[in-house]
């Protein structure tokens, strides 16, 4: 069956019928249930014989028939955009079609490019300006290549490139290579030479760097610019003749820097422009394409978070292309070794350069939760049309920034959407979901003309197209949507409230999740949709202290009761009582021809609240208990139309509190492992430990870090939930009541029987002979070396030895052999940190320490240098304070000072 499922796919594949290719007319097709289609394709993907395209529905195609048809090698296996990754197949690109934004940012200067290099009749010399990074060096090889691909040049042509800085300070040396040289023209002429001019006769040469020739360098070119003629160095006699064209480049001003005789003779320069200036869509591009490589180099697919993505979309590199490929090249090698059990390359902000990674929270690098991953394969489905629907969002998010100006706005951006996503390339929804969405307004008592419901589900169906690209903005604006979404949620409850359960059925019924601008842009369509909101004439409205406390609780029990029933008013913390009145007035406003009001909040004077409220004719009642069985249950007296006084009396007397406390666990017994040379040398060293215990042993043995240890001391959460044993690591925490292991008494076996002490009250004899064993053979210092280190540990072991002899030497001191131990394993822990860029970079008092023990400093940095030089990284004086730690508390040393 599988042979056939293959032939079939491969013929449909080959005629262009994609569509075909689905699970359920394969089925239909081959009369087999789709069970067992769907087994067979899962194993012809594993076999990489078929490619799979997602979308609805998901669609399979024949490897071998798109490269006998394309005659290529295809090394995807999954592709989002069918459409644009088979029109990448179709076509390969020439010149400058290589160039990212050949048709957008750059069209003018591709233009320029290819007007000037062919201008009869050998073209005019060409200066490109730009910072450094741009492309200018790649745009002189596609002008190159559109000339050799136009027939400007001869068959044989050659792009000879120089880069003029290497000669800044030898214009001889300049002249040489340029025009070239006769035998005997100077000391180490053996033989004549002929210069770049005339290997580029009939082609470009491409001087880069132009601004770092010296005048008379300049002045050397000016002869052969006018009449293409020079002499060889040595021969003033014998002329040669070279047709090139000519193209220079320049990171400077050439107003300022070249000679005013050179600047008329180049009659056309072009500036190219920095990143910055390039667009998102191309910045966008780049990534992709520079990834692309890597993927390609590395054979491995990768993906990056959503939080890189935007880090590497929003950074303004000064380096420019050459920074952002820098960049990417950094995080490969970082991310070498994180290639998850799919074959994927995972890449998060924690493989990113400090540069880009210090511009967001240590919290959100720190992050236990699974990150947003977008698939380098899958970058490009935004593509080009989006333009205009990226700026169209974009002001929307725009006009609504100013919360004075928000309710105003807000119905003119809602008029406009629809507008927008009921256009003449509009496409209807699936009936199913449409109906979903229905049912959610009607329970809003959102009621709507048939006029209204098509266009509703017109507006549905675009919406949910452009879900990527709403993905794709939501990751370029976080903060202003996060503001938006509290704004919507004070001033457009309803609105959100509905999105919000749409949210979740969209979720439970099709798979979909919708982020916060999804939530906001279904707000404002449904809000367009809605000519006159009917108002009840009973109404719940929580009030709560927190970001979402009251919203949360009110979408959750509408969305029990199928109902709505409640408005949210949402308090920070910090908001005052007054605040919080003024607030619930302005709601009140909105709700006129309401004739009774339930009002829940958690905190604060009942009668402070019913005092400050402007409402007249209005029955208020107020309960000061808010819990989600609360408000059901006042929830469900409104929905059923009881009482006001019944639904209060009903809700107090099945909302009383109880609680029991069970009190009859043991706490499991716990070893940690925590290291001030960082949590990666204290899960290692975790991992020797419990290469010791023996197999049946009960204790367990985690990781902690040290700062946070120094913080909360046995007041954290893991000294509640185990009995801590023994702390073990290489510097003492000094908290009481907790014993401490040092690992170079272990190395050193001089604390073997204080370990034993503290265990022997969790091992029986014959368990504790064997960990006894076990710690003699596995602290050894060679062992922890290669536990601890991803570098040479012999070498590494070595530079540090000799380092911390030469500190010792300049702080006049002979160190005992505990707190040398103790050093090479931190300093050589400290190594790999920097070297994985992951030093640290707090450090308690550090200006104190460095006005305080400047000498030891500067003790450190001279004693390092060789190190530091060796491994190509830089010790950090906050990385010297955990040194000073070490050494401070060795006797020898208190002696000395």
């Amino acid at each position: 069956m599988k042979d056939t499922l293959l032939r079939q796919i491969y013929e449909q594949t080959l005629s262009g019928a994609y569509d075909q290719n689905t699970v359920a007319t394969l089925s239909e097709t081959l009369q087999v249930p789709k069970n067992k289609i769907t087994f067979a394709l899962q194993q012809l993907l594993q076999e990489g014989r078929l490619i799979k395209a997602e979308g609805k529905p998901v669609r399979f195609l024949s490897r071998a028939a798109l490269e006998n048809q394309y005659n290529l090698s295809i090394s995807d296996t999954k592709i989002g955009n069918l459409e644009l990754w088979l029109a990448g197949l179709a076509k390969e690109p020439a010149d400058f079609e290589k160039l990212v934004g050949y048709d957008g940012s750059l069209a003018s200067l591709v233009e320029q490019c290819k007007a000037t290099i062919s201008y009869p009749p050998n073209g005019l010399p060409l200066m490109l300006t730009g910072e450094t990074g741009t492309g200018k060096s790649l745009i002189a090889r596609l002008t190159y290549e559109y000339a050799s691909r136009q027939g400007l040049l001869k068959p044989d042509a050659r792009f000879v490139s120089v880069n003029c800085s290497e000669y800044a300070n030898n214009p001889e040396l300049l002249t040489a290579n340029l025009f070239g040289y006769v035998k005997g023209a100077f000391t180490g002429a053996e033989q004549t030479t002929p210069g770049l001019i005339e290997l580029a006769d009939g082609g470009v040469l491409f001087l880069d760097e132009v601004h770092n020739l010296k005048g008379e360098c300049q002045e050397k070119l000016f002869q052969f610019m006018d009449q293409s003629i020079y002499h060889r160095m040595g021969d003033n006699k014998t002329w040669h003749t070279s047709h090139v064209r000519l193209i220079f480049a320049t990171t400077e001003d050439p107003e300022k820097v070249l000679l005013k005789t050179l600047q008329r003779r180049i009659p056309m320069n072009i500036t190219v422009p920095n990143l910055s200036k390039r667009g998102t869509y191309e910045k966008v591009q780049m990534i992709h394409s520079i990834f692309k490589t890597e993927q390609q180099r590395l054979n491995v697919r990768i993906k990056i978070s959503s939080t890189v993505f935007r880090l590497l979309v929003s950074y303004p590199f000064p380096e420019n292309i050459g920074g952002l490929k820098s960049t990417i090249q950094s995080s490969c090698v970082q991310a070498l070794f994180q290639i998850n059990d799919s074959g994927e390359m995972e890449i998060t902000a924690k493989n990113l350069p400090s540069a880009l990674s210090k511009n967001i929270s240590v919290a959100s690098l720190n992050k236990l939760e699974e990150p947003a991953w977008i698939y380098i394969d899958e970058l490009l489905d935004l593509d080009h049309s989006a333009g205009n629907d990226l700026t169209f969002y974009q002001e929307i998010i725009e006009s609504l920034e100013n919360p004075d100006t928000f309710f105003a706005v807000w119905k003119a951006e809602s008029s406009r959407l629809i507008q927008h996503l009921s256009g003449e390339n509009s496409a209807l929804c699936e009936q199913r979901l449409y109906e979903s969405v229905r049912h959610v307004c009607a329970g809003y008592h959102m009621e709507l003309s048939s006029k209204d419901l098509e266009t509703l589900q017109k507006a549905l169906g675009s919406f949910l197209r452009q879900s990527r690209l709403l993905h794709f903005l939501q990751s370029q604006n976080p903060l202003q949507v996060e503001k938006l979404t509290l704004q919507m949620k004070k001033q457009k409850f309803r609105y959100y409230s509905m999105a919000s359960e749409i949210d979740c059925m969209l979720g439970r019924a099709f798979d979909y999740k919708l982020n916060d601008l999804h939530r906001l842009v279904l707000a404002l369509l449904l809000s367009g949709l809605e000519k006159q909101q009917a108002i009840p004439k009973r109404m719940g409205v929580i009030l709560a202290h927190g970001l979402s406390t009251a919203s949360s609780i009110s979408v959750c029990v509408n969305q029990l009761l199928a109902e709505y029933v409640f408005d949210a008013i949402d308090m920070p913390l910090s908001i005052s009582q007054e605040q919080c009145i003024r607030e619930l007035n302005d709601y009140l406003k909105k709700m006129d021809g309401i004739e009774e009001l339930f009002l829940l909040v958690d905190l604060g004077s009942l009668e402070d609240v019913w005092k400050g409220l402007n409402i007249r004719n209005v029955n208020v009642g107020i309960i000061n208990s808010l819990n989600l069985k609360m408000a059901l249950s006042i929830g469900e007296g409104l929905k059923r139309g009881q009482p006001m006084e019944e639904i209060f009396e009903t809700a107090k007397n099945t909302c009383t509190v109880s609680y029991h406390i069970e009190r009859n666990r043991e706490k499991q017994k716990l070893i940690i492992c925590s290291c001030a040379s960082g949590l990666g040398v204290a899960e290692k060293l975790k991992t020797v430990i419990l290469d010791s215990l023996p197999p049946d042993s009960s204790i367990h043995v985690l990781t902690y870090d040290y700062n946070s240890l120094l913080l909360k001391g046995i007041e954290d959460l893991a000294f509640a939930e185990y009995q801590v044993i023994c702390v073990v690591g290489t510097l003492n925490p000094n908290i009481d009541r907790l014993p401490f292991v040092a690992l170079d008494d272990l190395i050193l076996q001089e604390s073997t029987n204080s370990l034993d002490l503290y265990l022997k009250s969790y091992m029986d004899p014959c368990a504790l002979a064997i960990f006894k064993k076990n710690i003699v053979k596995n602290f050894s210092l060679s062992n922890i070396m290669n536990a601890l280190t991803i570098l040479n540990p012999t070498k590494l072991l070595e530079h540090v030895a000799n380092a911390i002899d030469r500190l010792q030497t300049l702080i006049d001191c002979q160190l005992t052999n505990n707190t040398c131990f103790g050093l090479y394993v931190h300093v050589s822990c400290l190594i790999e940190r920097l070297v994985m860029n992951r030093g640290i970079e707090n450090y308690k008092q550090i200006e104190h320490f460095q006005t305080r023990q400047k000498q030891f400093i500067d003790a450190v940095c001279e004693s390092f240098q060789d190190v530091e030089a060796f491994y190509g990284v830089h010790i950090p004086v906050e990385e010297i304070g955990y040194m000073f730690d070490y050494v401070k508390n060795d006797k020898n040393f208190q002696k000395c000072v």
